[in-house]
């Protein structure tokens, strides 16, 4: 399955009402007038010399534009490669040099922004557009002109190949620099599959909302919601205020969001005044949410909240929490479960694994492993990282999980964040839950900082809700010491007025971790 067949197998093609809108740049266009501009900015790559397997890069914020790229660069069969445009410069041209990138579609807005990027060129040859253009080529105009551009299939490179290489999705780098997953149809097809069975056609138009980086879970759900003949809105950024507005004025059914983006709503004081009666799945992943909070948000958006886990190399949805898993926990108060990120889809087989690779029984704890045809096809042009995270016909994911007995998995940690305090292992996921629910507490990060006597203090770094008030360490200490006793409480509390997040909202432990290593090194 290629990305644009999302496109020419929905059933909106057969009406007007469906749309792309972008709502920050006043451009609407049904899904035929998609089909348009995608065919005519087709031919205008292959006028370029972009051939089938070619790796195409977008950068680009948020756009309806972008969206007319994307299928553009399907359409030739070509490998779709999405830059974050939140990224730092120097992160996305590690990208575009590691993936052998022919051509990018890059926004005007970028190369303003970021005007050094203009002398990494004619290195990579590329497409200018903006919110109306492409290639100096008006969008509108070309959705009013039908267009018999075509590819031949045995051009594209599908004959031989069992599962054509439809895109690369960069990993988080939280160990290093990003690798490319290779993403194939057979990944996409598996996804949406899950997706569409998960979250079917709901009661009213669907109306599926990008206000994420629509170059990660945002834009990458998008395209299963076309099959449903969703429209697809597109606002880039989130603005609390705007956004709310957006779900009430515009009847949006589909919304999806990580945790971080759903607390700073929670936190906003607006956040009841508005109608959210259409909302029928407010997706979210990337990481758990506390318990306190998914209650807090299904009171103001109602029993619409589902959660999936996955990551680049096995994406979005090797497990999923329904919205009805989610009701039955809070009505039964069953809060380990609503903790939980739910069971494996049908199509997914996962396991919990030791060092060793053995399977685990429930309730032990140890590496989450997943099989199945959702996974990435390998790492790009890396055989060594991608024989290391496969063991006896499992992938390794890295976070470290437990099911429980009837096999709904919840995530404890990531394995190399693992804390190791006065000889015993802590695992800081559990202590951000805690702390997650607290009523001053807007978001934090748990980590272990080097100590002569505990070899790591378990540290937590808090940025409260509200900035100006003032509270005091040793009441939080208790709190946690109240739960856990004091071996995994932390030993001390830092407030700062805001945590350093990823470009697509994930705090970055890494960044907070190294601060305090660092200093500890330059005593030595």
């Amino acid at each position: 399955m290629k990305l644009v067949d999302f496109l020419d197998q929905s059933p909106a093609l057969t009406n007007d009402e469906a749309r792309f809108i972008d709502l920050d740049n006043d451009l609407s266009l049904s899904y035929q007038d998609m089909v348009n501009v995608s065919l005519a900015l087709a031919e205008l790559l292959t006028g370029k010399g972009v051939k089938p397997k070619d790796v195409v890069a977008t950068y680009a914020p948020n756009s309806v534009a972008a969206y007319c790229c994307i299928f553009a660069i399907s359409r030739v069969g070509a490998v779709w490669l999405p830059l974050n445009a939140r990224n730092t410069l120097e992160a996305n041209l590690k990208l575009l040099k590691k993936s052998n990138t022919a051509m990018l579609f890059v926004d005007d807005s970028i190369l303003a922004s970021v005007p050094e990027l203009e002398q990494h060129f004619p290195d990579v040859k590329r497409i200018n557009f903006n919110a109306h253009q492409v290639g100096g080529l008006d969008i509108q105009s070309l959705a009013r002109v039908q267009n018999d551009f075509a590819v031949n299939e045995d051009d594209e490179g599908q004959s031989g190949d069992e599962q054509p290489l439809v895109s690369l999705l960069a990993t988080g780098g939280t160990t290093g620099d990003s690798k490319l997953g290779e993403w194939a149809g057979l990944t996409w097809q598996t996804m949406a599959t899950i997706q569409i069975e998960q979250m079917p056609k709901t009661d009213i138009p669907a109306c599926y909302l990008v206000c994420a980086p629509m170059t990660h879970a945002a834009g990458v759900s998008s395209f299963a919601t076309m099959l449903q003949g969703a429209s697809i809105l597109v606002m880039n950024g989130m603005v609390p205020d705007k956004l709310l507005s957006a779900i009430e004025s515009h009847r949006i059914t589909h919304l999806f969001l990580p945790p971080t983006a759903i607390y700073m709503l929670l936190a906003y004081e607006g956040v009841r005044d508005h109608d959210y009666s259409s909302l029928r799945y407010f997706w979210y992943a990337a990481a758990p949410m506390s318990a306190e909070k998914l209650k807090e948000a299904m009171a103001i958006f109602g029993p619409v909240m589902i959660q999936t886990y996955g990551q680049v190399e096995a994406p979005m949805l090797c497990t999923v929490m329904s919205v009805q898993d989610h009701v039955d926990a809070l009505e039964s108060g069953n809060f380990s479960r609503l903790r939980s990120c739910g069971t494996a889809p049908p199509q997914v087989k996962l396991a919990v694994l030791d060092d060793e690779g053995n399977v685990l029984p429930a309730g032990k704890e140890g590496e989450i492993a997943v099989k199945g045809d959702l996974l990435m096809r390998c790492y790009y042009k890396n055989p060594e990282a991608t024989d290391a995270i496969r063991v006896n016909g499992w992938q390794r994911t890295g976070d470290i999980g437990v099911l429980d007995d009837e096999n709904y998995l919840s995530i404890v940690d990531r394995k190399h964040d693992m804390i190791i305090s006065g000889g015993f292992n802590i695992y800081p996921g559990e202590i951000e839950q805690l702390l997650w629910g607290h009523s001053a507490i807007k978001d934090c990060a748990v980590i272990g900082v080097p100590d002569d006597k505990w070899g790591e203090k378990v540290t937590a770094v808090v940025e409260l809700k509200n900035k100006n008030e003032k509270h005091d360490e040793q009441e939080i200490i208790s709190f946690c010491k109240d739960k856990f006793g004091s071996v995994k409480a932390p030993k001390q509390i830092l407030f700062w007025d805001e945590l350093p997040r990823s470009p697509v909202g994930k705090v970055l432990k890494k960044e907070i971790r190294n601060i305090f290593w660092d200093k500890a090194r330059r005593k030595i």
